[in-house]
């Protein structure tokens, strides 16, 4: 298949394609999040919804892992998977503590700090795996990038 548009026009291409993606990905997050925490919508109901959601995440994460890539404004340290698992801690318990508030579940405290203990936990471990493929990764490209540049000086 041919291209037939310039670098311009792919940079703006690949920006609109970012955007949408993005987009769509808050909708389905929320989307998830108002249908299993407060209207009750068993898996069942939303595994269509959960696929699509889960398949873009893992598309991101194993891309951006496999060229090495962190973030924007951030690099794969202890510090930065604190401030990140904290951060999603305190929002994923702030919903979890809500839908079972809302749907009338007793113990919502205990409960709810056995979660934030386990969510931390595991997104720090996990942010931590990743981050250390991710400095792997970033070695090995950038060994590969230098081993081509000295070719083009001999």
């Amino acid at each position: 298949m041919k291209k037939i548009v310039d670098e311009r026009q792919e940079l703006e291409l690949m920006k609109v394609e970012r955007t949408g993606f993005w987009i769509m990905w808050t909708i389905l997050i929320i989307s998830l999040l108002v249908q299993s925490l407060f209207l009750g919508a068993s898996p069942k109901e939303t595994a269509g919804e959960n696929i699509a959601f889960l398949t873009g995440c893992l598309i991101i994460v194993i891309g951006c892992a496999k060229k090495g890539l962190w973030g924007y404004d951030s690099t794969p340290c202890v510090k930065t998977y604190l401030r990140a698992s904290l951060i999603g801690t305190l929002i994923f318990t702030f919903l979890f503590g809500a839908g079972l508030a809302f749907n009338g579940s007793e113990h919502v405290l205990f409960i709810c700090s056995l979660f934030a203990i386990g969510i931390f936990l595991l997104m720090f471990g996990v942010l931590f795996l990743m981050g250390t493929y991710t400095k792997h990764r970033q070695k090995k490209l950038a060994g590969q990038f230098d081993e081509d540049d000295t070719d083009l000086l001999d």
